[in-house]
This record gives C-alpha cells, structure tokens and sequence, in this order.
C-alpha cells in the first residue's frame, strides 16, 4: 500500500539533497583561487564558460535557499494530498457512504457544496460539475462501484503546520496523526540522531513552512545553510514514512473487520537478527513472500527471508494445524504482533 507513491517523493527529496551538495561544492570551487586539473591527459574545461554571468556568491546562496525550500515543502504537501486521496479511493471501494458514518457523510456533502459554490474558481476548473453532481447522487444512494469525490475532503484551508495536517487528516476519517508521528520510529530516530532547532515533529514543520512562506513571498533574513537545507529533506523523509505508516495501519485495521485481510499468524518470540517465532495456522509461507506486521499503534511490511519448521531450513512452509515457525523478516517486530496479508 502506498510504496510507489512513498519511493517516488523519497527519490525526489535525495534529489533535492544532491542538487544542495553540488551547488554548494560548486559555489566553494569557484571561490578557489585556482581551478585546475588533477593529472595530465584528464578532461578539463574553462570555468568561466560555466559561470557565465553567475551571480555573485550571497545571491547564489538565497536563491539555493528558496529553491529548496520552496521544492522541500511542495513535495511534502503533494505527498500528503495524493496519499489521502489513495486512501480515499479504498474506503469508496470498501464501504458504502452512510457505512462510514454520519460524521464523515456530513464533512463529505458539506465538501461537495463548496465544491458547487466555488466551482467556477481556480482550484475546481479541472472539475466537471455535472460529473460531480453524478458522483454525489451515486454515493448518497449508496450505489455500488461509487467514488468519493476527493477535492470535498482535502480542500487545505492553509500551509500544512500539524493542526492544518490534523483537520486534513481528519475530513477524510483519520484522528490521531500528531500522536502517531510524535512516537513513529523514524521521527524519533531523526530527532536522537543529534541536536536539532526544534525538538518535535510540530516545532519543526512550523518553522519549515515559516521559512516557505518567506521565501515565496517576502524578504529573506535568514539564508540557511546546505547542512540545515539537507536536515529538512531527512525530517520530511521520516514524516512521510511516518505517514505511510499511519493510514496503512488504518487500512489493515479496516481490512480484518471487513474479511479482506487474512491473518497468518502471531508474533510469541523475538531473538536478535530480525527472527521471531510465529505461531502460524491453515497458511503457507515461502522465502521471498510479504506480508504487514500489525500491532498496536505499529504497521510495518516484512519479507520472508528465511523460514525455520522443526528445527529445519525449509524454502515453503504449509501449515494446517498451528505450528510455531522461525522466521527472520528483516524488521524489528513486537511479541504480540500479527502478521497480516491484505487483498
């Protein structure tokens, strides 16, 4: 659930990083005072050709500030918009309109009447309003096979600071997400791997949006350096990481009410390595096979690198009667968890 969309924004983030690196390598190489070739016979060229008429080294630095900035927080926000819309689309899939609940029916058609209200404004002109009118009556009869119309739940009212991403998250039936992202494993580790301006999850996606504000629409004060600028691109890492996580675990959690996720087995012991016992009944498991780890407030995916039956090495495992099976799957799991195979 959601790789593709979490490898695509973490490529585009690492991009971000290297292109910080190698203007700021750049930017230190033209104020050398010699720029020469390392040995005989290698490729060299004129520097001045590549400077061309660059700008001076401040200017450089705010525009390299700005650009990052500005790209950092655009991917974060179009990560955010498309995973929830992804998450959209499964509960369409999986539950009529009024089996999710008053509450969410009600954000929903307020949604699409602003929709209807400001239809003829920017934001809607890809819209079809016909279309969306069809989609309504479809989803408030319950017809099957209808969809929600993403734009009447992720109309984002301002910069996506943790109470905006909360409401967010919110319209669309999720609560919980500040809490879920504070003790997520990989915000943790960003925030122990050493000191930082900010010490939460929140104080540091203020101060980024605050920086994105200022540097799309005002005087820049404070031009950051490459070390801070690739700082914000790891701490979005983890916060779409912790993401993915957050709306997965409501997934699976969905999944086994409705009977579309199977349950293979549950976590009894965890020894070093990644390897766990698993009491496992009525499935089959082979080296290479994936699955969710699913506990309380924890989701990750696991593979099955390898598996243990009676003491011996075996590449497929059929269970019929509950058997304890070895396994290591390659992430750190808890005693207590299930392991999960959704659709």
């Amino acid at each position: 659930m959601h790789t593709a969309l979490l490898d695509r924004s973490l490529e585009a983030l690492s991009a971000v990083r290297k292109h910080i690196s190698f203007s700021a390598n750049l930017r230190s190489q033209v104020a050398a005072p010699s720029f020469g070739c390392k040995a005989e016979g290698e490729k060299c060229f004129d520097i001045s050709q590549i400077l061309g008429e660059a700008a001076d080294a401040t200017s450089w630095r705010i525009i390299d500030h700005c650009a990052a900035i500005t790209r950092t927080y655009a991917l974060f926000e179009s990560f955010v918009l498309q995973v929830l819309r992804e998450y959209l689309a499964f509960l369409s899939g999986a539950y009529t309109l009024t089996a999710l609940g008053d509450g969410f029916k009600a954000k929903y058609t307020r949604g699409l009447g602003q929709i209807l209200v400001d239809h003829d404004k920017q934001r809607y002109q890809t819209l079809d309003v016909a279309t969306v009118i069809i989609a309504a009556s479809e989803a408030m009869a319950n017809k099957v096979g209808y969809q929600l119309q993403p734009e009447a739940l992720l109309r984002a009212e301002q910069n996506l600071r943790m109470a905006e991403l909360q409401r967010l998250f919110s319209q669309c039936g999720l609560s919980g997400i500040d809490a879920w992202v504070t003790s997520h494993s990989a915000v943790a580790e960003f925030f122990a791997a050493q000191a930082r301006l900010s010490e939460t999850a929140a104080s540091e996606l203020k101060q980024i949006v605050d920086y994105r504000n200022e540097a799309a629409h005002g005087d820049v004060d404070d031009v950051l350096g490459a070390e801070v600028l690739i700082e914000f691109t790891h701490f979005f890492e983890a916060l779409c990481r912790s993401i993915v996580d957050f709306i997965q675990y409501d997934t699976l959690r969905r999944a086994k009410e409705l009977g579309r996720a199977t349950i293979v087995g549950v976590i009894t012991e965890r020894f070093h390595d990644d390897i766990v016992v698993a009491k496992v009944k009525s499935a089959t498991l082979s080296v290479g096979d994936e699955f969710y780890i699913f506990g309380k407030g924890l989701t990750m995916m696991a593979s099955v690198n390898s598996i243990q039956l009676n003491d011996v090495n075996v590449e497929t495992a059929t269970v019929v009667d509950e058997t304890e099976v070895g396994l290591r799957i390659g992430v750190r799991a808890k005693v207590g968890c299930e392991l999960v195979r959704f659709g």
